[in-house]
């Protein structure tokens, strides 16, 4: 009985360190490695918690945008999203493979944003998406700023270590691949209301390596499709715009 207690000690104590962990991880803020290309001009560290970007402005406009969201007056909240932006980088891919690599994650980032912002306008009144260019919408503009792939040998060369005596040691010296992306959101005078940034190491196995490694960005999937989860959630949202962001995830896939 009395090591069965000590375990169940032990083990509420690492669940404990391992929440305190999580909460660490998703309250973090990147906004001093947020890369400022000009995209966005109101670069503004985001203190509120419950905003899930680290860097993020509003007009004052919150009686024009909450009268949309709430359906007064016969309003709605109309939203268009522009193609993404691969213009304003801190540094560019500079092969061929990885400017098509760059491009059709631009293009998925889109995919993905319209997709969960479709989702959103399905159970959301007064929330509709519409083409751009349609009278009295907002438009969604978004941009990749920066981007590193995650190094496929590396992660292999750790893992192969791991099961070495300070082996370990080794993946304090493999950097991460990482992804920083910006939006703005204009009213349908071309006027800017909201301006966001965040930054983003990958997603990659705890194993120290996974299928991802070998499809150059593939690592920035999980974090497009969460950023696109915040963008819907923020932007069908009355002024204010509060989400949660997840905080972490264990699928190597």
């Amino acid at each position: 009985m009395m090591k069965m207690r000590r375990f169940l000690s032990l083990l509420s104590v690492m669940m404990l360190m391992l929440l305190v962990c999580m909460t660490a991880v998703s309250c973090s803020n990147n906004f001093k490695k947020v890369p400022q290309t000009g995209f966005v001009t109101h670069h503004v560290k985001n203190g509120d918690s419950h905003i899930p970007f680290d860097a993020y402005w509003n007009a004052p406009d919150e009686k024009a945008w909450n009268e949309r969201v709430k359906g007064e007056h016969g309003k709605e909240n109309l939203l268009a999203v522009a193609s993404v932006d691969t213009g304003h980088m801190d540094v560019r891919p500079d092969t061929p493979e990885g400017q098509e690599a760059l491009r059709d994650l631009a293009e998925y980032f889109r995919k993905s944003v319209n997709s969960q912002l479709e989702k959103t306008a399905e159970k959301t009144p007064h929330f509709r998406m519409v083409p751009l260019g349609t009278r009295g919408a907002y438009t969604l503009e978004l941009a990749i700023t920066s981007i590193t792939p995650t190094n496929a040998k590396a992660g292999i060369f750790v893992t192969a270590l791991s099961g070495i005596k300070g082996g370990g040691l080794a993946k304090r010296f493999i950097k991460k691949g990482h992804i920083a992306m910006a939006g703005r959101v204009r009213d349908d005078r071309g006027r800017v209301v909201s301006e966001f940034a965040d930054y983003e190491e990958d997603h990659s196995s705890l194993l120290g390596v996974d299928t991802k490694d070998f499809r150059k960005y593939a690592h920035h999937h999980h974090t497009i499709d969460e950023w696109a989860r915040e963008i819907a959630d923020v932007y069908s949202t009355a002024y204010g715009h509060r989400t949660n962001k997840h905080m972490m995830t264990l699928n190597p896939f």
